[in-house]
């Protein structure tokens, strides 16, 4: 009983709560609602308030789509994965060719190439009578500095030496800065048609180089270092070669070459048509 008598107690100690008294409003007076009711009874400050609120709506809008579209900001120096991958762009070939150029004149002048090797010198005389094409493709590739630091690739003792393979620029070494691209033709880019003549491939004489069957040639040359009546016009092979000059010069030289030598340049020299008839030694004689 101590316990209920103690909540009773308690009870009648509460004292009622104190509440704020009211405003009262005197009689007859209007009405006037409080905020925000307010702003719908004010129609020009209703109205100011709703532009200014679809003026900044609009504004907002505007910003963030500007933001969205706007380039994004310079990296600093930073590659990103497509520069720092890059696609290598192929460069020109600048020993190719579509057709070589008409470079020499057989009516007015005489030519000769001579070839600048580590050995020496070797003169040749070009046939510009007798095989004008050929000779100006030979011209046109030496004048174009096609033959220059490529290298005698091939070398058959008793036989023949060859250059004129654009891939043997640089030594065929594949390390070395001046070596060609993978890919390199065995030609300038173009071929020239077989000239035929009856002229022998004797010892000292230039023809140049083709494939078993060919009847085109390209760039390569070879200069016979012995007879090779095997080679000739009426061998009866089914390839042969037609010579269009001869060594007159350094014939030493020619059997002193290696595979692998190099050729540091080819001059052409262009000399005017002399009344004397050409020296049989330049000239070989066709043979029956």
């Amino acid at each position: 009983m101590a316990k209920r008598r103690r909540r009773e107690l308690h009870h009648l100690g509460q004292r009622p709560t104190q509440r704020k008294p009211s405003r009262t409003v005197p009689a007859g007076a209007p009405y006037k609602p409080g905020f925000p009711m307010n702003l719908l009874t004010q129609s020009t400050l209703f109205y100011t308030m709703g532009a200014i609120i679809i003026i900044g709506g609009v504004l907002l809008a505007f910003i963030l789509q500007t933001q969205r579209s706007s380039p994004a900001p310079a990296n600093n120096g930073t590659p990103t994965v497509a520069e720092a991958s890059p696609t290598a762009t192929p460069t020109p070939n600048p020993f190719a060719f579509s057709a070589p150029e008409q470079v020499t004149d057989p009516n007015a002048y005489d030519y000769r190439a001579v070839i600048h090797t580590v050995k020496g010198d070797i003169v040749i005389d070009l046939f510009e009578d007798i095989a004008p094409k050929t000779v100006n493709s030979f011209v046109f590739l030496a004048q174009k500095g096609f033959y220059d630091q490529l290298t005698f690739h091939r070398v058959v003792p008793n036989f023949v030496v060859q250059a004129g393979d654009p891939r043997s620029r640089g030594g065929l070494d594949p390390n070395r800065p001046d070596a060609p691209p993978p890919g390199v033709a065995d030609g300038p880019g173009y071929t020239v048609d077989d000239e035929p003549n009856q002229l022998r491939n004797s010892r000292g004489t230039v023809a140049m180089a083709k494939r078993q069957g060919e009847k085109r040639f390209g760039s390569q040359f070879f200069i016979n270092l012995k007879d090779n009546p095997a080679l000739d016009y009426d061998s009866g092979a089914q390839t042969v070669f037609y010579p269009f000059g001869k060594v007159i010069e350094g014939m030493d030289v020619v059997d002193a070459i290696q595979q692998g030598d190099l050729i540091e340049r080819v001059e052409i020299q262009q000399l005017p048509k002399s009344s004397t008839p050409t020296p049989e030694a330049a000239t070989p004689t066709p043979t029956p």
